[in-house]
C-alpha cells in the first residue's frame, strides 16, 4: 500500500476522490478545516497553503502527491491575487520539493483547460496555450505558472498535468458553470445565451476526473492530460436538459454575438482510465435526480 498526499480534499474533485484513493492506499489529506463527516481512514492535515509554513508536519515518506487545491478567491483580482498565487503557484513548488524529499515517484497536479484559446476545431494535449485575458486573466497565468514549476521536476519523479474542461457532478458549488445553470433553472432566473445556442463545449463528469486520479498512481511516465467529456453540448441545450429533469421552463435570454467553442480531444484521458466516459445527459440526469 503506498502513501498519497493530497490538497484541496474537501473540494468537489477532492472529495470524490477521497473515498476511491482511500481504498487502496494510505491517504494524508491536507484541509484548511477538518470537515464535521471524515472519510474513514483517511488522516487530515489543517493546514493553510497560503503560508510558508504549510508543510512543515507532514509525513516524513509519500509515494504520491496529488494537488487539487485552489484558492477560494480566485476570482477577486486584484484584492485576492496574492493569495492566488500562493496556492497555485507558490504551493506547487513548496509541494513538488517536498515530495522530493519525501521520496515521492509521482505528482499530479490539476491545472486548466482554460489555458487554451476558443476554436473552431478540437483541441488536443499539442494545441499551443494562450491564456485569455479578462477576469480570470491572472488565475489562468498562476496556472500555467504551476505548469512551468512542476516540468523540471519530471528528472526526478513522474509529473501528470491534467487541464480539465468544465467538471460537473454531485456536490458542485454554484460558482461553477453547470451548477449555476441548474440553480439559474430551478429558481426562475434568466440564463443569456451568446447567439443562437450559446457556448459549446464538452464537460466532464466528476467521478470520472476521481477515477482518473486514482489510475495515474500506477501509470507510467509524466504526461500532460487534457480532461473532457465525451459529449459536445451548447448551453442552450443544458438549460433544456436542466428544465427537462427540474419540470421547469428555462428562461433564456439570447444576447448579440458570436458563442465561444471549447470542445477537447478525450483519447488520451479514455486510454488512461480504461473505459468508455460518462454521456452528459446521462450524468445530468442522475445528479439532478
Amino acid at each position: 500500500m503506498s502513501t498519497v498526499l493530497i490538497t484541496g480534499a474537501n473540494g468537489h474533485l477532492g472529495s470524490r476522490a477521497l473515498p476511491l484513493l482511500v481504498a487502496k492506499h494510505e491517504v494524508h489529506a491536507l484541509v484548511r478545516r477538518v470537515p464535521e463527516e471524515v472519510v474513514e481512514g483517511v488522516v487530515y492535515h489543517s493546514v493553510d497553503l497560503s503560508s510558508l509554513h504549510a508543510l512543515e508536519k507532514l509525513p516524513a515518506h509519500v509515494d504520491a502527491v496529488i494537488h487539487l487545491a485552489q484558492a477560494s478567491g480566485y476570482r477577486d483580482f486584484p484584492r485576492r491575487a496574492l493569495e492566488t498565487f500562493q496556492v497555485n503557484a507558490a504551493a506547487t513548488a513548496l509541494l513538488l520539493d517536498y515530495g522530493r524529499r519525501a521520496g515521492a515517484s509521482r505528482f499530479i497536479l490539476a491545472s486548466t483547460g482554460g489555458l487554451y484559446k476558443p476554436m473552431q476545431g478540437v483541441i488536443d494535449e499539442q494545441t499551443p496555450i494562450a491564456p485569455p485575458d479578462g477576469v480570470l486573466s491572472h488565475y489562468f497565468r498562476t496556472k500555467l505558472s504551476a505548469e512551468l514549476i512542476a516540468r523540471p521536476y519530471e528528472s526526478l519523479m513522474q509529473v501528470s498535468i491534467l487541464r480539465p474542461f468544465f467538471i460537473y457532478g454531485p456536490g458542485q458549488s454554484e460558482d461553477k458553470l453547470i451548477a449555476r445553470l441548474i440553480a439559474s433553472v430551478r429558481e426562475g432566473r434568466p440564463i443569456h445565451i451568446t447567439g443562437q445556442e450559446g457556448l459549446e463545449m464538452n464537460p466532464v463528469h466528476v467521478d470520472d476526473v476521481a477515477e482518473l486520479l486514482v489510475k495515474l498512481l500506477t501509470a507510467e511516465g509524466s504526461r500532460t492530460i487534457n480532461v473532457a467529456g465525451p459529449d459536445v453540448v451548447s448551453i442552450l441545450h443544458i438549460a433544456q436538459e436542466c428544465g427537462r429533469w427540474l419540470a421547469r421552463t428555462p428562461i433564456l435570454e439570447n444576447l448579440p454575438g458570436t458563442p465561444d467553442r471549447i470542445v477537447a480531444g478525450t483519447g488520451l484521458f479514455q486510454t488512461l482510465l480504461g473505459r468508455g466516459l460518462r454521456s452528459f445527459d446521462e450524468g445530468l440526469r442522475t445528479w439532478i435526480a
